[in-house]
């Protein structure tokens, strides 16, 4: 069933009130990084591969270029991406992760002003114009990848550390090993790579503490975090703060994770006096959001000289950046982000899979014009 797009609105106007625990409307949910509009079939896709610019690259009408995209509107194709990238996650803008966005743009699309019915294509070379009826399949003659990100070989030496889940009750026993031997042998090292792969966050903890081993004593910029959280009970809403100091979550008997604490069984926890003073690789990639952008964040925060903010206007976005300037840090790659918020609850409305999310940061040791920016190698 298609999905006219106001009643989507209104829709999740309604999800936003009722889970989100801070006022917010649907004009703002770009701003959420937990926030997502599933309304893809992934099973059927354009028979026409179709590049960023518009331009075909197979069949019949190869080389032809779009002109005008026809759903329940009609719209040039530039406005046209635009509509479609306003209503996915930040982190699918195509200046971000431009694969993943080329992959929703073909898929079959639930919400009628995006789902495609018509093109209209100019031959390149002619000038010729047609009308180009869309069909779609669930057996693509063409390669489409989710994701650009690169498989490299594991190396295996003891100053390097793979991180690839954060999630503590999913990857406990991986995250004990790395972080037991980070925590026993930090000063052996004159160099430590962190490894990323593909982690796309979980908890806080396990970064919190590898931070802790990094930095030694407690420094200015590690503050305390204080959550609110959307509660739903029978009778009305209520809204739960909890307040704890995240740098010392083994001590907290009451805050929400001393479970995840006991859960990482770690032989050791860190109690260095002195900071790291070797050089600190980190190997990033467009994976690397919510609590593993945390842990990118709190490194750059501890080891940075100098940072460079800045933004640029993407496809009708303001995507915010940031590069460093370090004698001990270097970043490789690029992050995806965070706005603080988290643990998402799904909704289902007709074929149209609504995730919002029911927590945010009210202060942590983020800065506040930090939040939903981009990091990435200078």
């Amino acid at each position: 069933m298609i999905c006219d797009i106001k009643k989507l609105v209104e829709k999740i106007n309604d999800i936003l009130l009722k889970y989100y625990p801070v006022k917010i409307s649907f004009d703002k949910i770009n701003t959420l990084s937990h926030f997502q509009i599933i309304s893809n079939n992934y099973e059927l896709f354009l028979t026409i591969n179709i590049d960023i610019d518009g331009v075909i690259l197979n069949g019949e009408y190869k080389n032809y270029q779009i002109v005008k995209v026809i759903t329940t509107k009609i719209f040039d194709w530039e406005k046209y991406i635009l509509l479609y990238v306003s209503l996915l996650n930040k982190s699918f803008n195509p200046s971000i992760n431009q694969t993943k966005f080329i992959y929703h743009l073909h898929s079959y699309n639930y919400i009628d002003i995006l789902n495609i019915t018509k093109l209209v294509i100019k031959n390149k070379e002619t000038g010729e114009i047609i009308e180009y009826k869309v069909e779609y399949t669930d057996k693509r003659s063409y390669k489409l990848p989710w994701n650009n990100i690169i498989h490299k070989d594991i190396i295996k030496k003891d100053n390097h550390f793979y991180l690839e889940d954060f999630s503590v009750n999913d990857n406990y026993k991986n995250l004990k090993i790395e972080i037991d031997r980070l925590i026993k042998n930090r000063d052996k090292y004159k160099t430590i790579h962190f490894h990323l792969n593909n982690n796309g966050g979980g908890d806080n903890v396990p970064g919190n503490i590898i931070i802790r081993c990094l930095v030694g004593r407690k420094e200015r910029w590690m503050k305390r975090i204080k959550k609110i959280k959307k509660g739903i009970m029978i009778h009305r809403k209520t809204n739960k703060i909890w307040e704890w100091d995240c740098w010392k979550e083994e001590t907290e008997s009451h805050h929400p994770n001393i479970g995840l604490v006991k859960k990482l069984n770690l032989d050791n926890l860190p109690n260095y006096e002195s900071k790291y003073n070797g050089k600190i690789y980190l190997h990033m990639n467009t994976q690397n959001g919510s609590s593993t952008w945390f842990f990118i964040t709190y490194l750059i925060y501890a080891f940075a000289n100098k940072i460079h903010r800045y933004s640029k206007k993407c496809y009708g976005q303001n995507i915010k950046y940031g590069t460093i300037e370090s004698d001990n840090l270097i970043l490789l790659g690029h992050s995806d982000t965070s706005s603080g918020d988290g643990n998402d609850v799904s909704i289902k409305f007709n074929n149209i899979e609504i995730r919002c999310p029911t927590e945010q940061f009210v202060s942590s040791s983020i800065k506040k014009y930090d939040w939903n920016r981009f990091w990435r190698e200078t």
